[in-house]
């Protein structure tokens, strides 16, 4: 237990350190409900974001629960993201970071490899980004400046079940909640002009329930799917208009909206496993969602494309062999992803993003335990087609703890 205690107590210390308002300014995040974030455990990431059919002793699989069977032993995980985003347009160009907790899980063997229960906080959508320019009128000089952060936050609790031999089936409860905030303003240099903002919050909540499956037909090869069924979130906007001349600051609107309901799509995919001769394994997955069905009151909102994703990836297995050196010991991966994105821009056109992965896994505690390191950068966009292009490298730390919970032991 003592091991347990010692790794929340590091997590906490990096939460504390890491919650400071520093934000992506990502411009494919500024439509809908933002990007969605599918993956945050590092070894996932670095085989190209392959969890739907990938079974490991170490990994939580947040997407699908029923990979949670293969977990032997009680498992605390903690996810930690940095990134780094250059964007270019025709006439413009920006550079951001962003580094946060990615996201905590604790899975706990109630019988090991039959029944295995799982609960932690992950985010669900990235709702951040930044836009300032530079005008004048009549040589009165001004800025315009647009800016959002949030997201959607969600608590997962379930279960992952292994009624024979070569199937697991596995079930979620996912609870959603956040806020995004945006805000519009106008600035200018000059004091004979009153500046002006507009901020709009937006809090949210909803909850559904997503289901796995894993089936393993012989000892080399899973095959594996999910399902999260389309949901109702439930919205409440409000906005502040405001105007500013000096010291003095006046609120000329308060506009408090009903809720509203979104209807979420939803989810679904299928991706395969395979590993040879014990030491490499290669995955693939496919998702979807169908954003055009997305409403906001019944009402089909047509500003969207359906959402598509492939990922594939390649893993060099750790010797299982106790004379090997610590570089034998260690997992090396390849990835690979490209996808649709929801987002249609300005000109009506699609938006694909595509990219590369790499990632390293480091055992220690005598191999009850792991950190895993992916590192990614991808292409969103291009100026061809697209109104902006954003380069993005991204950084994932996963530290996963291990120990015996729930063991009996013998009489003396």
């Amino acid at each position: 237990m003592k091991k347990i205690y010692i790794y929340i107590l590091v997590t906490y210390l990096f939460i504390s350190i890491n919650s400071t308002d520093v934000f992506a300014k990502s411009y494919y995040t500024s439509k809908g409900f933002g990007e969605r974030i599918y993956f945050t455990n590092a070894q996932t990431i670095g085989m190209g974001g392959t969890a739907i059919a990938f079974h490991d002793v170490y990994k939580i699989n947040t997407l699908n629960p029923a990979g949670l069977t293969y977990i032997p032993i009680a498992r605390l995980n903690g996810d930690f993201i940095h990134e780094s985003v250059w964007t270019n347009s025709d006439s413009a160009s920006g550079f951001s970071k962003y580094t946060n907790l990615n996201g905590i899980t604790l899975a706990i063997p109630l019988k090991k490899h039959v029944f295995v229960t799982s609960c932690g906080l992950i985010p669900s959508s990235q709702f951040d980004y930044y836009y300032d320019s530079y005008d004048q009128i009549n040589n009165y000089h001004y800025s315009k400046i647009i800016e959002a952060k949030g997201g959607l936050n969600k608590i997962i609790a379930g279960f992952g079940v292994s009624p024979f031999k070569g199937l697991s089936l596995g079930a979620y409860f996912n609870y959603y909640f956040g806020k995004m905030e945006k805000s519009w303003k106008v600035d200018y240099v000059s004091d004979l002009f009153w500046d002006t903002s507009d901020e709009l919050t937006r809090k949210m909540w909803g909850y559904n329930i997503s289901a796995g499956i894993i089936v393993n037909p012989v000892s080399t090869l899973h095959i594996g799917a999910v399902y999260s069924p389309s949901y109702h979130l439930t919205f409440q906007e409000k906005q502040r208009n405001s105007t500013k001349k000096g010291s003095y600051q006046y609120t000329i609107d308060l506009i408090e909206d009903a809720e509203k309901t979104a209807t979420m799509p939803e989810i679904w995919g299928f991706g395969l496993s395979y590993t040879l001769k014990k030491k490499y394994r290669f995955a693939a997955d496919f998702l979807y969602e169908p954003w055009s069905k997305f409403k906001v009151n019944d009402i089909v909102i047509d500003q969207f494309n359906d959402r598509k994703r492939f990922g594939f990836g390649a893993e060099l297995l750790p010797s299982k062999n106790m004379l090997a050196s610590y570089y034998e010991k260690m997992t090396y991966r390849l990835g690979y992803f490209y996808q649709q994105l929801d987002f249609v821009d300005e000109n009506g056109k699609s938006v694909f993003e595509y990219g590369f992965s790499v990632g390293f896994g480091f055992p220690y505690y005598h191999n009850f335990c792991r950190l895993d390191l992916a590192l990614r950068y991808g292409t969103r966009g291009n100026l061809s087609d697209n109104f902006v292009k954003e380069n993005i490298f991204q950084i994932f730390i996963s530290v996963t703890g291990g120990e015996q919970w729930f063991v009996r032991r013998g009489r003396k």
